[in-house]
């Protein structure tokens, strides 16, 4: 454990006895480990006697006071703040009153105490004390008055102190009756981790000391005995989350922010060894689509905009704690989106209860890194997701391979070996709705509306429910990866156990190409499915090869290979041909040799799972929702098949195809390609570990460029 140090057995046994008894009548909370709070007991003795103990010492906040007046791009943002918390406006919505509080406190503070801001902040404080929140907003109005006591110590009288703090401590004591999710949901964070803030701003202030004990107890266990731990093993160091990008943003701001509550009110550094942020900001910017920056569509995505307030109230904390430029530059751009926005008239951008982070943690020492500075591939190793593109800019080729290795449930889908491709519009589709419908059942949430492949048992049980946790049988056969289960404790989790369904055996980018190998078998029932592997070779700037291994038990169990695009695609032979707006996906399906390619979609029949629609019951975006797929089929039944896909993108207008040339031998299948001024070979093995060979030439005089293996590792 980071930054804790632990304490003898025969102390941990005599405490756990004495914490049973001392809250033998709080209310329980699902994991919680007696043994191991008693642990934590000592820690809680470092928390800071003095105001304010939340994200600042009084010479911080001098700190904070000179980059306002040294640094333009803190002065700016500290600008619209003081105007804003120097009039009386704040909303009466418990989503984001709570915020605005907090920015007019920090924002007194950081006056020098100006009477005007004093006011407003009394005032917003009065309306939340007596305010009656749910399981969502009781937390965030705990926080902004425990904030509110503690940053106004000095200022409040008695009868306010007394007020504002056992308000603190009632709405964090709400928090215990609303259901304690998975560590891997994004509702135990958002519903739990802010009753960390009551318990340190009371700490042993002789209002309700065991209250605020307890919830010093609790909030500090859930931080670094499951948060922590949990990012640590969802993103291996390099940062996203597997609930989708919109996910994301709702809730790690929260998380990082208690990182910090520790710290800053202990002095004990949690961001030290702390890795489980480390490349959110990349993660967030290599999967921003090129043609319009929106959030790519992964999981529950429930929005597109990657300029969100939510992702601003942490950037700035990870530039300074963990020195990232790409952090400080991701918190500039959304900055300045926000600034055109709200000057062009669009409601709610510049609320100062958001960019109050930025006045205490941007950091202007750390210098910012464009993302045109950025490699053009990455891997990020906990979500089994690799980005790749052609560049930078608004009309690149940009492409996503996800191989998940661990499958976590909730929010998560089952997409294991899929694949999306984007140029100028959406072309290689992610389809489907955030609906907790039939439709997320049965379709959305399922290997049916991904670019995977689907091998169909007849006799297979799925599932039903929105989540997978109904009865087998309940949910439709697909024919894909298994539906439902995930974790719910950090502790649930170990090397190869059940939640471990797939695995990327190879990545290799260079600026030519790059190479991804996912094994995909273990996320589909042993009883239909031996193997499952797929080789994605990005050759830039705009083809792709796809080769996929798929053996089954049985050669009755028919093998589909999903391909999903928004608009109605055109067949022909082996030519399959997808236009959507800008841009253009040209498709040679060369293996099997013998297929048999059809389409599915159109009015009625979008989200059709064997001959049943499933479309979701809110209104959507028929554009982001995807209505078309194209299936191809071996022709004849084999236990084992071999699936070989060359696709090109590109504008609209053009009429280019992929120029390849297939020879298939008994152990390798090799690929002859034209790539404008340059000529490839890709060779893949067909059994054992998916390695192959790539070499390029040049067209005129045959020089080779570049002749490199493609073998398994990362």
């Amino acid at each position: 454990m980071r930054a804790i140090q632990f304490v003898s057995l025969r102390f941990v046994l005599l405490a756990a006895v004495l914490a049973s008894c001392a809250y033998a009548d709080w209310p329980d909370l699902r994991g919680r480990d007696p043994q191991a709070q008693a642990a934590l007991e000592p820690e809680l003795g470092k928390i800071r006697k003095q105001h304010p103990r939340i994200f600042c010492t009084e010479a911080d906040i001098a700190q904070v006071r000179q980059r306002c007046e040294t640094a333009p791009a803190v002065a700016e943002v500290w600008e619209f703040i003081l105007e804003w918390a120097r009039g009386e406006h704040y909303y009466r919505n418990l989503w984001a009153t709570p915020s605005q509080l907090q920015g007019c406190v920090i924002a007194y503070r950081v006056s020098q105490r100006d009477p005007d801001i004093l006011r407003h902040a009394v005032a917003i404080a009065d309306y939340l004390s007596e305010a009656q929140g749910d399981g969502w907003t009781w937390p965030r109005i705990s926080k902004s008055l425990a904030m509110t006591y503690d940053w106004l110590y000095d200022d409040l009288s008695a009868e306010q102190k007394q007020r504002y703090g056992l308000a603190a401590l009632h709405a964090a004591k709400q928090c215990y009756k609303t259901w304690r999710h998975s560590e891997f949901n994004n509702h135990l964070y958002l519903e739990y981790g802010p009753i960390l803030y009551a318990g340190i701003a009371l700490w042993q202030e002789g209002l309700d000391d065991e209250v605020a004990h307890r919830l010093a107890l609790d909030g500090l266990d859930l931080l670094v005995n499951h948060f922590m731990p949990a990012h640590d093993i969802v993103t291996a160091g390099d940062g996203g989350w597997h609930e989708s990008m919109s996910y994301h943003a709702f809730f790690t701001y929260e998380f990082a922010h208690l990182v910090e509550l520790w710290s800053s009110a202990t002095g004990q550094d949690l961001w030290k060894d702390f890795t489980g942020l480390d490349g959110d900001a990349h993660w967030l910017i290599y999967n921003a689509r090129p043609f319009d920056d929106g959030r790519v569509s992964v999981a529950d995505i429930g929005g597109h905009d990657s300029y969100d307030g939510s992702v601003a109230m942490y950037m700035p904390l990870l530039q300074r704690r963990r020195r990232d430029g790409v952090a400080g530059w991701w918190a500039d751009q959304i900055k300045q989106e926000a600034m055109r926005r709200d000057a062009a008239g669009v409601k709610y951008q510049l609320g100062a209860g958001t960019w109050w982070p930025y006045l205490l943690w941007y950091d202007p020492a750390v210098p910012a890194v464009p993302r045109d500075e950025l490699p053009l591939s990455r891997y990020f190793r906990g979500l089994g997701w690799v980005s790749m593109r052609s560049s930078w800019q608004p009309d690149a080729t940009f492409a996503l391979f996800i191989c998940a290795p661990i499958y976590f449930g909730g929010h998560q889908h089952c997409d294991n070996n899929s694949f999306i491709i984007h140029k100028r519009a959406l072309l290689a589709m992610d389809t489907g709705v955030y609906d907790a419908t039939a439709h997320r059942a049965n379709y959305y949430a399922r290997t049916i509306a991904h670019n995977s492949v689907t091998v169909t048992d007849p006799g297979e049980q799925f599932d039903g429910g929105v989540w997978g946790h109904n009865h087998p049988g309940e949910g439709a056969n697909d024919g894909g990866q298994l539906y439902g289960g995930g974790p719910d404790f950090v502790t649930d989790v170990t090397p190869g156990d059940a939640h471990h369904r797939a695995q990327i055996k190879a990545y290799k980018a260079t600026d030519r190409y790059t190479f991804v190998v996912g094994d995909a078998t273990r996320s589909y029932s042993p009883s239909k499915l031996k193997e499952f592997t797929r080789a994605f070779l990005y050759l830039r700037p705009d083809c792709f090869v796809v080769f996929d291994r798929v053996e089954a038990t049985q050669p009755e169990f028919e093998k589909k290979w999903l391909l999903h695009c928004g608009q109605q695609p055109t067949v022909d032979g082996d030519r399959i041909e997808i236009i959507n707006g800008e841009g253009r996906l040209a498709v040679a399906s060369l293996l099997p040799a013998q297929a048999n390619i059809t389409t599915v979609g159109g009015p009625g029949h979008e989200f059709e799972v064997n001959g049943v629609n499933y479309p979701p019951k809110k209104e959507y975006d028929p554009a982001e929702a995807g209505r078309w797929r194209i299936e191809v089929s071996p022709a004849r039944s084999h236990a084992r098949d071999y699936f070989l896909h060359v696709l090109l993108a590109t504008g609209s207008g053009s009429h280019d195809w992929p120029e390849s040339t297939l020879t298939e031998a008994e152990d390798t299948v090799r690929l002859a390609l034209t790539l404008g001024d340059a000529e490839a070979e890709v060779t893949f093995a067909k059994e054992g570990p998916l390695t192959g060979r790539v070499v390029i030439r040049e067209r005129a005089g045959g020089k080779v460029i570049l002749d490199d293996s493609l073998d398994e590792g990362t």
